[in-house]
């Protein structure tokens, strides 16, 4: 899988609500020196956008048209970023990387893998890696944190210090991932989701999900309303 972070010229898989925001932040970080040629969209094409002004094509049209144009694949959902992250890396496309680009964001050199995008305004503190085709739309992610592959942190979310979150976790707007300690980070395990808002104090298991304050997987929350149920009647 190749990447690059220059960008002069830009192909958005996607054109939906979340490519429009992630084209509007970049060109305003990079004060509207990325040139953006098309949107992809293999459901709907063969027309204008009627707001970015480009054409919306399919991605046969992309490997015909732009085969050298970077790439930013623009789906948060994790799933479907995967998918069609490999799909481009098997066509040899070249996927776009946005690092960050926030106050103190730079300062830090965080090590940001192929695919990734973080959003501007994103404050980042040192010590922060993550794996290939992450999306960082949060508010904070603190420092000596890790973040796996394909992973999505969504808008208004924060994570602390002394973090690692494991390979296609969704973490989504507004929820807040606690501080671990060095030497015992908090720990979220691979393909976990947390709900809007949750408040995470421990290590999350596995495929497990995540609600509330303090979070709890949905079970446990089942259990919990089921014992104050019984205990009110």
């Amino acid at each position: 899988m190749k990447g690059t972070d220059e960008l002069d010229e830009l192909v958005v898989y996607g054109a939906r609500g979340t490519a429009e925001l992630l084209i509007a932040d970049l060109q305003e970080a990079r004060k509207g020196r990325v040139r953006l040629r098309a949107l992809v969209d293999d459901v709907n094409n063969g027309f204008q956008h009627p707001r970015l002004g480009v054409p919306v094509i399919s991605s046969l049209r992309r490997r015909e048209d732009f085969p050298n144009v970077p790439v930013l694949v623009s789906m948060s959902d994790v799933a479907v970023r995967t998918r069609i992250a490999m799909q481009l890396s098997d066509e040899d496309a070249t996927l776009a990387t946005v690092s960050p680009v926030g106050p103190g964001a730079l300062a830090s050199h965080p090590q940001i893998g192929v695919g990734s995008f973080f959003f501007s305004g994103t404050r980042i503190g040192p010590n922060i890696r993550t794996g290939v085709g992450v999306q960082v739309l949060g508010t904070l992610v603190a420092h000596d944190v890790t973040i796996g592959d394909f992973s999505n942190i969504g808008a208004d979310a924060s994570v602390y210090g002394h973090v690692e979150i494991a390979d296609h976790v969704n973490i989504a707007p507004s929820a807040i991932v606690g501080n671990g300690s060095p030497g015992k980070p908090l720990k979220i395990g691979s393909g976990a989701i947390l709900g809007v808002g949750a408040v995470v104090t421990r290590d999350v298991p596995a495929g497990a999900r995540m609600v509330g304050n303090p979070a709890m997987t949905t079970q446990e929350w089942k259990q919990l309303r089921k014992l104050l149920s019984e205990s009110s009647n």
